[in-house]
């Protein structure tokens, strides 16, 4: 295998940002056949995506020489991943690719699943290698154009992303296209296209719940961020209905329900999110009502738990620098540590991650660097309250009272409730500077 000109300079593009260098493409091997399945943690026969996992185990244990069977393999391990989030399927899913890639070294289906791998694990530059000798074998592949979308949404390449998922789109329309494309429409600002894209992708359907459940999350998460609190509860009714357990259904579920003050609710969202696995945000939502509740002793405890989490994850070489620079700004916690994760992106065009890093430039006292980054962040006008909220706070501390008023106005316009601890901070600023907010109606 050898690298393209564009495979080549997707990952020097990588490195430059300051990420991590995998392996060369052609040079990490798959363990024996045996050693995978003897790594892989039982699957569960009381889930659809667990009992598909044991069948491709079968298949792949009957006929250890079948290139397609791995890749089965691999396939279900990704769609496990998505159900749990649980990150150490990525190491299963890419020893499974790997052996595939063995058996069959252009195999494109396999070159694709490792581009899914390495996408997950924050390693755009490989992502996009491995997609692009992907679609070197098989030009109209729409996994392959959907994972390079994805690497370039995540790098900020928001032009490349669009027409790596209309080529998408176009080869396959689906839940996956269209989610895909309603995504990249919304942090690009069109939110009644993005809306209406996704409500087609989830009319669309999938073969495993668990990916609708996803699309009901994003689009709840929509409406939320637009105020819509009845319509973003709705949209995830039949998911909790079904007592799933999806922790992007639950997150969303815990949000809204936040906002209407049914704290109650809202923490049992979390602990069921608990009970899986330690989450980062489930954790930080459970710290964030204690603390709206004057309860500082115990909001400590989860605070401490989101920051054990984290050593475990950086241990474990999980990504999660971004949500924790966030948590440690929002929270004046470490605040050198937060600037150290957030500028890991280093100059990064991706607006979450842009908000992030201005966020944590203004908590540290670096307001030039603060505003160029937000700059960067407001660029695509993303209809996020939080993003705006933190435009305003920017603004306020350097003394431009109008933008400062803006940014807070479209916050509260966007969602009044948008965050527990944040939203009432925005209010306040906003009387100081002589503006009386009244209570806002539910959307």
């Amino acid at each position: 295998m050898c690298l393209t000109g564009a495979a080549a300079s997707a990952i020097t593009w990588h490195l430059m940002r300051g990420g991590k260098a995998a392996a060369p493409l052609s040079a990490a091997v798959a363990p024996a056949p045996p050693d995978i399945l003897a790594a892989l943690p039982a699957a569960s026969d009381k889930t659809d995506t667990g009992k598909a996992r044991a069948a491709a185990m079968t298949k792949a244990r009957s006929n250890p020489a079948n290139p397609v069977a791995w890749i089965a393999l691999g396939d279900a391990l990704a769609q496990e991943l998505r159900d749990t989030d649980n990150q150490k399927f990525f190491d299963h899913a890419e020893a499974a690719y790997r052996e595939a890639l063995r058996l069959a070294p252009a195999n494109a289906e396999a070159m694709t699943g490792l581009a899914w791998v390495f996408g997950g694990r924050h390693q755009f530059g490989q992502s996009i290698a491995w997609a692009s000798q992907a679609l070197a074998v098989r030009p109209d592949l729409p996994d392959a154009l959907g994972i390079t979308g994805d690497a370039e949404l995540e790098l900020g390449r928001y032009d490349a992303a669009l027409e790596s998922y209309q080529k998408m789109m176009d080869l396959r329309p689906d839940l996956s296209s269209w989610s895909r494309g309603a995504h990249l429409l919304w942090v690009t600002g069109d939110k009644s296209k993005a809306t209406w894209l996704m409500q087609r992708a989830l009319k669309a359907g999938a073969p495993f719940t668990e990916n609708t459940a996803w699309c009901r999350a994003r689009l709840a998460m929509m409406h939320f961020h637009d105020g819509a609190l009845l319509p973003a509860a709705q949209v995830l009714e039949p998911a909790l209905a079904a007592n799933t357990r999806n922790p992007h259904v639950l997150l969303a579920a815990a949000r809204i329900a936040e906002a209407r003050d049914d704290f109650d609710a809202a923490k049992k969202h979390y602990h069921t999110m608990l009970e899986a696995r330690p989450h980062h945000d489930a954790l930080a939502g459970l710290g964030d009502l204690a603390a709206a509740a004057g309860q500082k002793d115990e909001a400590e405890k989860f605070y401490l738990q989101v920051e054990a989490l984290h050593t475990s994850n950086v241990a474990n070489g999980v990504h999660d620098h971004i949500a924790m620079a966030r948590f440690l700004a929002d929270h004046d916690r470490n605040l050198p540590d937060a600037v150290r994760l957030a500028e890991q992106a280093g100059e990064t065009a991706n607006v979450q991650e842009a908000d992030t890093l201005a966020w944590v430039y203004l908590k540290k006292g670096d307001l030039p660097k603060a505003i160029a980054a937000m700059k960067r962040a407001l660029s695509q006008n993303t209809p996020d309250a939080e993003l705006r909220y933190h435009a305003g706070m920017i603004a306020a501390a350097a003394g431009d009272e109008a933008s400062a008023k803006n940014h807070l106005q479209a916050a509260l316009s966007f969602n009044p409730r948008f965050h527990v601890l944040h939203a009432p901070i925005a209010v306040k600023t906003l009387e100081n500077f002589g503006i009386a907010v009244t209570a806002a109606a539910e959307k």
